[in-house]
């Protein structure tokens, strides 16, 4: 336990072993975009992702690593050489108080997101490590392609199979889809879609 001297008063302070940072700024700047890139995909996709930790000093990493082992505890990393301390990892865990950790289908989904990305998830290690995440110096967020699928629509009640276009996050619907879906047909004047009641 560390202590300073602060206006003559002697205050006591943990030390910084014992202290996870969570401030994604504390990661370097490919790591930063990168884990921002990844919160960003698994909002769009409905994932409560809280994260527990990035930057995490070597003295800090020395300590987790006694637990378990010379310390008393559950064992919580398996290495001394961590890519936190590097500042180029982030661990994670569902934002939902009593499933913090237990959802699997939650953390096979990030991981699945970051596979997307180019990002490593500890999940496939052959040592599991379902909240661990992390980046090389290399990493580049990839753009994000097109992808064309057939999806239903309830239009008043009734299902209907359109085309939907996912681009950048964002759902497209065809306006001719729509259009026959409600009844109408649709021409064009110019760049313009009409449509007109059948």
């Amino acid at each position: 336990m560390g202590h300073s001297t602060r206006r003559g008063r002697k205050v006591q302070r943990m030390g910084n072993e014992k202290k996870a940072c969570r401030d994604i700024s504390s990661l370097s700047p490919v790591a930063q975009r990168a884990c921002r890139a990844f919160l960003r995909e698994c909002e769009k996709e409905g994932l409560p992702v809280l994260i527990t930790e990035t930057y995490r000093s070597q003295v800090r990493q020395d300590y987790l690593y006694a637990q378990g082992r010379t310390r008393a505890g559950k064992i919580v990393t398996w290495t001394r050489n961590s890519r936190h301390t590097g500042r180029m990892a982030w661990d994670i865990c569902k934002n939902v108080k009593g499933q913090e950790y237990a959802d699997a289908a939650f953390f096979a989904k990030c991981g699945a997101i970051a596979k997307r990305l180019g990002i490593t998830w500890g999940g496939t290690w052959d040592t599991p490590d379902k909240p661990h995440f992390e980046v090389t110096k290399d990493w580049k967020e990839k753009e994000e392609s097109e992808v064309v699928e057939k999806c239903k629509m309830i239009i008043n009640g009734k299902e209907h199979t359109v085309e939907r276009i996912l681009k950048d996050g964002t759902n497209y619907i065809k306006i001719r889809d729509v259009a026959e879906a409600i009844g109408y047909d649709v021409t064009s004047k110019g760049n313009v879609a009409v449509l007109t009641k059948k």
